[in-house]
């Protein structure tokens, strides 16, 4: 791992809304910001000193791309393993060979989780029908079929099996490449832990948050905090130093958890990269995931974590009020903004999110409703 200094050229390879608050954040940082996307319209272009765009992650694009940086991130399920190879081989990539591995393969991700002693659903890897039939037998139904690959055309599209009748949804996506049956969790919460690491072993950890799903509306909001007690979130906080340690991770993970209503805590992901859902901490902690993570690929100190707010929201723009949130844009100072106009869109095109900062959880839900935002 290579520390970088000021003037120094990132890469980012990706297009989504935490890509574009990286680049920002590196650029306040002053570095330089190179952009590989499949669409040259996207959030991050405005903050890229040069952008390619590129029909497909091939193997010339990526030759191209990192001989003109000095340091590749990517988001997570755009690359192959033997991808993340090739570009190390021409620049720094930030991750060891087990990071590469677990980050492009979630059956490699389950077998480190595995054997690090992490409580995960039980799994098996299936190639065919048959394959199914036979974990079914000690996994019951329901469970997940997941592709192990991660950079495939819909890896995020799980298949839910409920009985033999969709074994036929199963062979659609087995048809695809090799996939893992996971054992299904009755849990009561979903939560995750985020945590950014630098090349010196300084790590800083987020609070844990929590995904909810709203009955209104068809996504999940970020809360912050998590509604779980202390001995639960002790052991969350040991399992994720445990994982980021042992990896001797470099930039970003973040660590996602079943729990059941007994409090039994279950490891379901452990993710390296940014993850969109890391935005509540825009407005609401001192130093945003963004900005750590660009800190800690570029081999920069890490500074102390300082909550601002008690509480927070985090809402996808998509669902909101748009002429309302604009109004509290003008109006705040308190609340956290990520929107962006793309470039080559139209000028009342926003996309993001607005995270609603408080005193308690019930104070972020009040303000919601008294601004109309939704």
């Amino acid at each position: 791992m290579k520390r970088h200094l000021p003037g120094s050229t990132i890469g980012i390879i990706g297009n989504s809304i935490s890509s574009a608050l990286l680049a920002q954040a590196a650029g306040k940082l002053g570095y330089r910001v190179a952009s590989l996307v499949l669409d040259e319209n996207n959030p991050v272009r405005q903050f890229a000193s040069w952008q390619t765009v590129t029909e497909t992650y091939n193997d010339e694009a990526l030759r191209y791309f990192a001989s003109r940086v000095d340091l590749v991130t990517s988001e997570v399920g755009l690359l192959t393993h033997r991808q993340y190879q090739l570009v190390a081989t021409i620049t720094d990539v930030g991750l060891s060979e087990n990071l590469m591995a677990i980050t492009t393969d979630r059956l490699l991700e389950k077998n480190f989780l595995d054997g690090h002693r992490c409580l995960i659903a039980p799994y098996s890897l299936v190639t065919n029908i048959g394959d199914i039939e036979e974990a079914v037998e000690y996994l019951g139904f329901p469970c997940i079929l997941k592709a192990t690959q991660r950079h495939l055309s819909h890896s995020k599209d799980h298949v839910i099996l409920y009985s033999e009748e969709d074994y036929e949804a199963a062979a659609e996506k087995l048809a695809n490449g090799s996939c893992i049956l996971e054992a299904w969790i009755p849990f009561e919460k979903t939560v995750s832990l985020t945590a950014v690491r630098n090349e010196r072993g300084e790590i800083l950890f987020y609070p844990i948050f929590e995904m909810v799903d709203q009955a209104s509306t068809t996504t999940r909001q970020v809360q912050f905090p998590a509604n779980i007690n202390e001995p639960i979130q002790q052991e969350i906080y040991r399992i994720g130093r445990s994982i980021v340690e042992d990896l001797s991770l470099v930039g970003t993970m973040t660590i996602r958890f079943f729990v059941t209503s007994a409090g039994v805590i279950y490891v379901n992901e452990a993710s390296v990269g940014l993850r969109d859902e890391a935005l509540f901490t825009l407005g609401s902690m001192s130093i945003s995931h963004y900005e750590a993570t660009a800190r800690g690929l570029l081999g920069l100190p890490l500074p102390e974590l300082r909550i601002r707010s008690k509480a927070a929201i985090a809402l996808p723009l998509e669902q909101l009020n748009r002429e309302n949130v604009l109004t509290q844009y003008m109006l705040r100072t308190d609340w956290g903004f990520a929107l962006f106009n793309p470039i080559g869109n139209d000028p009342d095109y926003l996309t993001g999110q607005v995270i609603v900062t408080g005193d308690s959880l019930r104070s972020c839900e009040r303000q919601i409703e008294l601004t109309e935002l939704i």
